[in-house]
């Protein structure tokens, strides 16, 4: 079982960093066995608001 980071998930929807999303794409695609922890969830979704004024989507 395979535990999938913050930051990586932020990578994977930030557009403003064109290899580090390819990276992050390639990662998340190749797990076969993850989860999705609930502080990591709360960490994204808090995150993810803070990128907002910046472009994030």
């Amino acid at each position: 079982m395979n535990a999938v980071d913050t930051n990586v998930l932020i990578y994977v929807n930030d557009p403003r960093d064109p290899m580090k999303q390819r990276i992050a794409s390639s990662l998340v695609a190749t797990l076969s066995d993850a989860v999705l922890l609930w502080q990591v969830a709360c960490e994204y979704l808090a995150a993810s608001r803070k990128l907002e004024p910046l472009g994030y989507d």
